[in-house]
């Protein structure tokens, strides 16, 4: 520990490096996400071995989507119309748009009767979408220049409009809550400590564990294929904000205690860590055990869990290194009172 407080500019600056590394060079899960989907069965799960069938009987390229169009007073004549221009302007884009196969009411009328409601309010248009490694805002874009002319209201559906506009509330979902929690954790140690001090150290040790924990599990959701779902990152942020903030409370009450029996900081941090530092330590791997043990599930979603493993270690890591940093660095000020 000693070591550690003497060479605690060189740990910081190997924590720096390391964060800015993994975050510049993050692959981007949310596009991972998109382009590969997330199995929420495993493999040998009968709807996935069925849908492995239905995918060797149909040998056209591409995902299944739709368009929608719609008019609550019923699609007149000349709307019917200026569809079907717009959907032939479509068809002769196909290269363009990624279209591998259309199903449409005007170019197959024994169809007809599967796409045009019975009220005629409704109409859909199916076709099969090969993205072609491009995102789906960037297509959605090329199709609504197509539709733009058109006088009824139309949507753009299917797998991977559904998929992509999932990810969107998601990614919103994860911002609000991190943002949330932020607050959340500042009033509480602010009211615990009465300090200005505390929360923003125990933040910004947090915001390190949480970039490079990311950048990790990006890597390995990338490059080794782990199973990934649009929850990972509320996972990270529930996982890191909340047991850290907890393990943080637990060293700075211990470190405040050791101070007030009037040891020296550096005596102080050593006794926090030779305490409360191993008392964290036998949480973490307890609970590195317990999502160490899902990787026997055969379900992808709990097999994600099993990231947790680099998170927990990250914890461990961040609360013997860069806590010692901040207070050797700041020493009595971390409890500076309001």
């Amino acid at each position: 520990m000693k070591t550690i407080i003497k060479g605690r500019w060189a740990i910081l600056a190997i924590w720096l490096i390391a964060t800015i590394v993994l975050t510049v060079f993050q692959p981007d899960v949310n596009a991972i996400l998109r382009d590969k989907g997330q199995e929420g069965t495993s493999e040998n799960s009968p709807s996935v071995l069925a849908n492995d069938i239905l995918k060797k009987m149909d040998t056209t390229k591409g995902t299944d989507n739709l368009i929608v169009f719609y008019d609550k007073d019923k699609i007149s004549n000349n709307e019917m119309k200026q569809i079907g221009k717009a959907i032939k302007s479509i068809k002769n884009s196909s290269d363009e748009l990624g279209i591998t196969n259309m199903i449409d009411p005007f170019s197959m009328p024994d169809a007809k009767s599967s796409l045009v409601s019975e009220d005629g309010t409704t109409l859909m248009v199916s076709y099969k979408l090969d993205k072609k490694g491009r995102e789906i805002d960037d297509i959605q874009k090329l199709f609504e220049e197509k539709l733009d002319k058109v006088p009824v209201e139309h949507f753009l559906s299917g797998e991977d409009f559904i998929n992509n506009d999932y990810l969107k509330a998601t990614q919103a979902g994860v911002e609000k809550s991190a943002a949330l929690t932020v607050i959340f954790i500042l009033v509480v140690l602010i009211i615990a400590f009465k300090s200005v001090v505390t929360p923003f150290v125990s933040l910004i040790a947090v915001a390190f564990s949480y970039l490079v924990s990311m950048g990790i599990a990006a890597q390995l959701i990338d490059k080794a294929g782990f199973p990934v779902t649009s929850l990972t990152q509320m996972l990270l942020v529930l996982i890191l904000f909340g047991i850290g903030t907890d393990y943080n409370i637990l060293l700075f009450n211990r470190f405040k205690e050791e101070l007030s029996h009037g040891r020296s900081v550096d005596d102080s941090i050593v006794n926090t860590y030779k305490t409360a530092g191993k008392t964290i330590a036998y949480s973490i791997l307890t609970v590195f055990i317990a999502f160490l043990a899902l990787v026997f599930s055969e379900s992808p979603i709990y097999q994600l869990w099993c990231c947790s493993r680099n998170w927990c270690n990250n914890i461990i890591t961040r609360n013997i290194d860069p806590n010692a940093f901040y207070h050797e660095s700041i020493r009595k000020k971390t409890f500076l009172a309001i």
